[in-house]
């Protein structure tokens, strides 16, 4: 956040800034097939990602894309 003082305003500061959420875009992956007679034993079949971009949960667990959202902050 960067806040700068209003001129004409007695206290007021405006803040702008900027955040980013999944900036390095970096999976997170789940536990390998641990079942020696599985035919896909030893590889990852899942990825294990928790929401914390803007949107939360509404695009489901398995995507969290790339987002910067812009915030502005008005204090008097």
């Amino acid at each position: 956040m960067k806040n700068t003082k209003l001129p004409g305003w007695e206290n007021a500061m405006l803040g702008i800034g900027f955040q980013f959420f999944n900036l390095f875009n970096h999976p997170n992956f789940g536990f390998p097939d641990p079942g020696l007679s599985s035919s896909t034993f030893g590889q990852i079949l899942a990825l294990e990602q928790s929401p914390t971009g803007i949107l939360g949960s509404g695009l489901g667990a398995s995507a969290s894309p790339r987002m910067i959202q812009l915030k502005a902050q008005l204090q008097f």
